[in-house]
């Protein structure tokens, strides 16, 4: 065992050196959909101050390039459409003035290709205005009557999404839904559930933002989970947060947003995951995935993918078999560059090899502790078990929700093998949150001890507040943090 442990010590050394030796950017796809043989990619890159000169989409075991550099949305003037979806209900005359101030500040902030649609909604979904000029936005959110006595939030989210569906879309445009509310709801037999505008929100290509008034926690927190479950960003006005500040934050953070795109050339995939790489004269700086719906041809299945050409010299071939900790959303848990095309220098090669070589020493050095175990075990066989049925092998464990929304339908596990934690329905552990990955994590039971491993999530695992770099051990009542989704387990 202290062989063991020395080799896992030596093996986290090595991969925090891999880590040093590249920069710690990290890229998030905020939104990425098809248009005219394309796909088209808003990303936001932190963490470094370098020039991303390379990106590389993979896709159904295909590489494509970027067509044309890489710029942001207030750098090149990309076209952005809003709609702001306001609720004109008898709870939101006290807040007329902020969202007035949010509008006058919003056509304020943003650039020249920006076009301003004007909504409502209280009984239902009402368009009022399709293209309003930005100097006229202000003055046509204060007529808005705000004397609903039914609000309708999440039946009209759904209609304005249906409007974005039929509306023309002008290139690679960014569209944006902007909800102003006291998100408090009155909505008598829905013709949506909550669940399933949390998954439609989170499968749109139009981007759910939100500004809340008032003081009922409770309601702004669910829709805050909405916006989060679109990428997008929720503010509540008061408490130090203005609305002119509210707006500037938005117009700043959307226009600070990576565009790109790469030609498709009629490829179409079966699968809906995209991986992209982004680099810096030729040194991996970060990646990301996310999940795509891609259209098919007459309603027909997507073609195969072709076979992967031969890489040239100086680049890392793709992988062939996907390892056992690999993410839901298609992303090795590794950072190692992978897909013809994406070139890396020695010094990122090195530390890789040499991460290999001690993960090899680990996993040798385990198989013999099992292999003399097994002897062990066989030169002193158990005793023959009682008369009976079996008892239901596992460990008890209970959840306590902290914080976000749980979808699962249960709190009790008999944990046999493993629970996964993620976005995805078909996970053990749900949560309806944008930071949860679709396969964020798994607990798992190995040598009656229960483990924790992050399987390559977009943010990351945490126990007691430190991130997960390995599978970990647990411990009854250790709080876990998956994104921003909470829980304990107890057992």
């Amino acid at each position: 065992m202290k062989r063991i442990f020395s080799m896992a010590l030596t093996l986290a050394l090595a991969l925090s050196l891999a880590a040093g030796a590249r920069a710690a950017a990290s890229a998030q796809l905020v939104r990425t959909f098809v248009y005219q043989d394309a796909l088209c990619a808003y990303v936001d890159i932190s963490g470094t101050d370098q020039p991303i000169t390379k990106a590389d989409a993979e896709i159904g075991g295909r590489t494509f390039p970027a067509s044309g550099t890489l710029e942001t949305v207030r750098q090149a003037g990309f076209p952005v459409t809003w709609m702001l979806l306001v609720d004109n209900s008898n709870s939101m005359p006290p807040f007329r003035a902020d969202a007035v101030a949010f509008a006058e500040g919003l056509a304020a902030a943003c650039g020249e290709n920006t076009r301003f649609l004007l909504a409502s909604f209280g009984d239902s979904f009402s368009l009022l205005a399709e293209d309003v000029p930005a100097e006229q936005l202000a003055a046509r959110m204060a007529e808005i009557p705000m004397d609903e006595t039914v609000t309708r939030l999440h039946s009209s989210i759904s209609q304005a999404l249906d409007y974005f569906d039929g509306l023309p879309r002008t290139g690679n445009e960014l569209r944006g839904l902007i909800v102003l509310s006291d998100a408090v709801q009155y909505d008598p037999g829905a013709s949506v559930s909550y669940e399933e505008l949390l998954e439609r929100i989170n499968s749109s290509d139009v981007m759910l933002h939100s500004v809340g008034f008032g003081a009922d926690a409770e309601a702004l927190e669910s829709l805050s989970t909405l916006t989060k479950a679109s990428g997008g960003t929720h503010q509540v006005v008061g408490d130090g947060c203005t609305a002119a500040d509210a707006a500037a934050v938005l117009a700043e953070e959307t226009g600070g947003l990576y565009v790109t795109s790469f030609a498709l050339s009629g490829f179409l995939p079966e699968e809906g995951t995209v991986s992209v790489t982004f680099a810096s004269g030729g040194e991996l700086m970060c990646r990301a995935a996310a999940e795509v719906d891609f259209p098919t041809a007459d309603g027909e299945a997507a073609p195969a993918p072709e076979q992967p050409e031969v890489p040239p010299e100086n680049t890392i071939p793709p992988s062939t078999s996907a390892p056992s900790g690999q993410a839901a959303d298609g992303e090795p848990k590794d950072d190692s560059p992978e897909g013809d095309g994406v070139s890396f220098s020695a010094d990122l090669v090195l530390p890789i090899v040499g991460v290999l070589v001690v993960l090899a020493a680990v996993i040798a050095v385990l198989c013999l502790s099992r292999k003399r175990s097994r002897s062990a075990s066989s030169s002193h066989p158990a005793p023959a078990p009682e008369s009976g049925p079996p008892p239901e092998e596992g460990i008890y464990v209970r959840m306590e929700v902290l914080q976000g929304t749980y979808l699962g339908q249960t709190l009790d596990f008999t944990l046999s093998h493993e629970l996964t934690v993620g976005r995805d329905p078909s996970c053990d552990i749900i949560f309806a949150d944008g930071s949860v990955s679709r396969c964020h994590s798994r607990i798992f039971l190995a040598n009656d001890t229960l483990y924790l491993e992050d399987l390559g999530s977009q943010n990351g695992t945490f126990v007691n507040g430190s991130r997960l770099e390995m599978a970990c051990v647990l411990r009854s009542g250790d709080e876990i943090k998956v994104g921003d989704a909470a829980f304990r387990l107890k057992f």
